[in-house]
């Protein structure tokens, strides 16, 4: 939902606060604060708050990614929602308990969560609400003091490990581990046909730009865009069309291993953005909806016991149907889409140069100054 103006909100009559950060706060974010004690407060105005000075930390300014600290005492601008009994980041109930049930791992501090295909990481771009906010009202309602804090993202439509820390020493140094490529991401995908080569290595550039169909990465072959290395691996070739491949991302950029997959020919099964359109109806007409990438393993160094960690998320319904479809015989195409067959590899879908607009996203890399995210 996108914030509506600051114009058609009411002159503030509610009185300044100056709320003491609790203990179940500190590390929080003070934009994130602020939005969490005033509940229907647009992005906007909160960000207007602090671009004009009228929040304070211990009587200073402060960023909006300022992180708190137990005790400091913040200065809140008047404001009265529209809406005083909800929050705008509120995660509805049925969410927060799909989630308690998808921990596939957690110790004091680390949590790994299996997060659901369809369920975006955070709120914003029409979401009101992710799956942060929803992970965090479940930990504070069991009032240990634990703040989850990510430490990559995953695309709405791909399901799988999503990892947490849950202390400020545990992020600071997964923070670094993650910098400095020491934790390694395995993804399961069906794939469009079959790949020639067992293993391979695609090394292609990504840009961001602008086409027809909306905002994307895509691949690029001259020199320039955002170095972009991911290795795979063949788990097996199925006679109906589909492949199975292990996908391994040496960096972290938006979108990477769907956009590698179909520079290489063979598009992630179900995807919408980069997928094969006639693919992708067919699954739908056989009831599979879901976008076939799945995190699917997370291997790293654990920050309290130094011990190599491996940590796996089951596959669900929706991704082993799929494997049942690719078993059971060849995938029967419209006869006017005979080139269009999951089987017939072509880079033909691949959207040239001349069909976007470059550098007309952010101009930020992808993964700078966010979590990683593929």
């Amino acid at each position: 939902m996108e914030a509506k103006p600051l114009e058609e909100y009411p002159a503030p009559r509610a009185p300044v606060r100056r709320i003491l950060v609790s203990a179940p706060e500190a590390d929080m974010r003070l934009d994130r604060f602020l939005m969490a004690h005033n509940p229907g407060a647009p992005p906007s105005l909160v960000q207007r708050w602090l671009r004009t000075g009228q929040t304070r930390v211990n009587g200073g300014r402060a960023q909006g990614g300022h992180r708190l600290s137990v005790g400091e005492e913040v200065r809140v601008p008047p404001f009265e929602s529209r809406e005083p009994t909800r929050r705008a980041d509120e995660a509805p109930e049925w969410a927060i308990q799909a989630l308690a049930s998808r921990i596939v791992w957690r110790d004091p501090w680390l949590l790994v969560l299996d997060k659901p295909q369809g369920m975006p990481v955070h709120g914003g771009s029409g979401q009101e609400w992710g799956v942060v906010d929803a992970m965090r009202t479940l930990l504070q309602r069991e009032g240990k003091g634990e703040i989850p804090e990510l430490c990559h993202r995953l695309d709405k439509e791909t399901s799988g490990c999503l990892l947490f820390a849950l202390d400020k020493t545990s992020a600071r140094r997964m923070s670094a581990a993650f910098q400095s490529k020491e934790v390694d991401k395995e993804y399961w995908a069906w794939v469009s046909g079959a790949p020639r080569d067992e293993t391979g290595v695609i090394e292609q550039p990504l840009i961001k730009g602008t086409t027809r169909g909306g905002e994307r990465m895509v691949v690029t072959g001259k020199n320039e865009g955002l170095h972009a290395r991911t290795r795979y691996r063949v788990l097996k070739r199925q006679q109906g069309g589909l492949s199975l491949v292990a996908a391994y991302p040496d960096t972290g950029r938006t979108h990477q291993i769907r956009v590698h997959l179909q520079w290489l020919g063979h598009p992630v099964a179900g995807d919408g953005k980069y997928g094969d359109a006639p693919m992708n109806q067919w699954l739908r007409r056989q009831g599979v909806t879901r976008m076939a990438l799945h995190a699917r393993k997370i291997r790293l160094t654990h920050p309290s016991t130094g011990e190599r960690v491996e940590i796996e998320a089951p596959l669900d319904e929706g991704f082993q149907k799929l494997e049942r479809l690719a078993a059971r015989g060849p995938i029967l195409m419209p006869p006017d889409s005979a080139t269009d067959a999951p089987g017939f590899r072509s880079r033909s879908r691949t959207k040239g140069d001349g069909d976007f607009r470059p550098g007309s996203g952010d101009g930020r890399p992808a993964g700078k100054n966010r979590p990683a995210r593929s």
